[in-house]
């Protein structure tokens, strides 16, 4: 039986009927890269701004509310680029774009972790120029690369295997900075050894982020692209109507309101960090725990396909996201008669919690994006059937999901300063004498408070998620029977 599974995944899954397996792998070695700089500066520069260049949290909001409001003004400009029609004899804008970012992306995320100055407000303008150039930058690539595989076939079954082998690549690329880095800043004797340690990794992730990122350039090429509402030139029109259908996209909605609460969930893994470091004292046990909730991930994105025939992607997003918020409720236990000394002592206990609350995590990742891609079906049958013109765009699709993202980051920028700022969270300093970093010690009840809202952030953040997927209605029978009439509907068209 076992070995008929096996047979049956590479059939269904690496011989891909959409997609060769250089495809594949072209597409992995994009989104490894782009997912391992992402984590990189997504995970560590913003400690690495605390403890290292002494920013303190209110110059940490404005540098993330410029940084986002960057990302507002982009998406949508981006968006209508790669809706613009293919030149005869020209590459298609999605991949003029793939082969122009690699190297600004790479070189801003490894500059972002050098201390330029002992002045904090040098820092903060160093800072605040490379993450918008960064952020600018890997909007240009990751939307490229969405646009780009949403075009690669039409055909749901093969779309969502392929995502299930894609996340196979992006959950390494996000984990291995988090099981290297703290493994090697550990070991350093002070907080100035620190700071270099950071950069020099940064710099490996660099060279290897550039080479992987150029992959799906020389393997991708667009396959697809259905026929939508398009003026005389050709470009897909970006109108009232167009919008309209966007906010009538029921999948797609509901996909952004679940994603609103999971930047909530997403805090509790921006504090890792500080408990590792700060409440636990005991930074390397990240990489540990990192390694066996990456384990238990992969077991779960190995399941998805034999998932995916008896349940949608939507059951398991919900149902991934209450798994994970189960395990937070009890970790949010050990704050109740809050003792540091235990903590420590029991630290493993909760690491052990951490990386079981990790299993769903590839399973989620892999069955948002097949959903995503599902809403762009749902779009065009909508619109066709309901306002009377077909609206099938990709790149407003991944235009409104990146400037909603930066609309929602605006407010998990401020409620995560506002935390900082709440449980009394102490930067470190600079000698001015000696131009050394001076390490600052943090109260119990900081350290208390760091793992109070590492807790209910998860808490609070996967449930909201895993209800806002129950309210989507494009799954079994009823999708089935909405993409045939889709199907119809094209071929009537041609």
């Amino acid at each position: 039986m076992i070995r008929d599974k096996l047979y049956t995944f590479k059939d269904t899954v690496v011989n891909n009927p959409s997609f060769t397996l250089k495809e594949q792998l072209g597409y992995a070695g994009g989104i490894f890269g782009n997912c391992m700089g992402q984590d990189s500066v997504g995970t560590f520069s913003e400690q690495f701004f605390r403890d290292y260049m002494g920013i303190d949290s209110d110059k940490m909001t404005i540098l993330g509310n410029i940084t986002t409001a960057a990302g507002i003004i982009t998406s949508p400009i981006v968006g209508n680029f790669l809706d613009a029609p293919t030149t005869p004899g020209k590459k298609p804008i999605t991949k003029r774009f793939l082969g122009l970012m690699p190297i600004p992306f790479a070189l801003s995320s490894m500059l972002l972790f050098i201390v330029p100055s002992s002045k904090v407000l040098v820092n903060f303008i160093w800072g605040l120029v490379l993450r918008v150039i960064f952020g600018v930058v890997d909007t240009f690539y990751d939307m490229s690369l969405l646009t780009m595989s949403l075009r690669m076939t039409d055909n749901p079954k093969d779309r969502k295997n392929f995502y299930t082998v894609s996340t196979l690549a992006s959950s390494l690329g996000s984990m291995l900075p988090g099981w290297i880095i703290p493994i090697i800043v550990d070991k350093m004797p002070d907080a100035n050894k620190e700071k270099w340690a950071y950069f020099f990794v940064a710099l490996v992730f660099c060279v290897i982020g550039v080479a992987m990122m150029y992959a799906p350039y020389f393997t991708l090429n667009e396959k697809v692209r259905v026929t939508a509402v398009k003026n005389e030139s050709g470009v897909v029109q970006w109108n009232k109507n167009t919008f309209k259908a966007v906010l009538h996209n029921r999948t797609f909605i509901v996909t952004e309101t679940a994603t609103f609460f999971e930047q909530i969930r997403q805090m509790s893994y921006s504090l890792l960090n500080y408990i590792y470091k700060k409440t636990f004292d005991d930074y390397s046990m990240k990489s540990i725990i990192d390694v066996i909730s990456g384990v238990l991930s992969y077991a779960g994105l190995a399941a998805v396909p034999a998932l995916g025939s008896k349940f949608s992607a939507r059951t398991i997003l919900s149902g991934g996201f209450a798994y994970t918020g189960i395990f937070y409720t009890i970790m949010s236990l050990f704050a109740i008669n809050f003792n540091l000394d235990k903590l420590r002592k029991r630290r493993y206990i909760v690491g052990v919690l951490i990386g079981l609350a990790g299993m769903p995590n590839n399973a989620i990742s892999a069955s948002k994006k097949v959903v995503v891609g599902d809403s762009t079906d749902y779009m065009e049958w909508y619109s066709q059937k309901y306002l009377g013109t077909p609206v099938h765009s990709e790149g407003l699709i991944a235009a409104v999901q990146s400037w909603c993202n930066n609309i929602f980051s605006f407010v998990k920028t401020n409620l995560y300063n506002f935390i900082f700022k709440g449980i009394g969270y102490k930067e470190n300093t600079f000698d001015e004498k000696t131009g050394k970093t001076v390490e600052a010690v943090q109260s119990t009840s900081t350290l208390k408070g760091l793992y109070m809202m590492f807790t209910i952030c998860g808490i609070v953040g996967n449930f909201l998620a895993s209800i806002s997927y129950l309210f989507d209605n494009y799954t079994g029978k009823r999708r089935e029977e909405i993409y045939a009439e889709l199907q119809e509907m094209r071929a009537e068209r041609k």
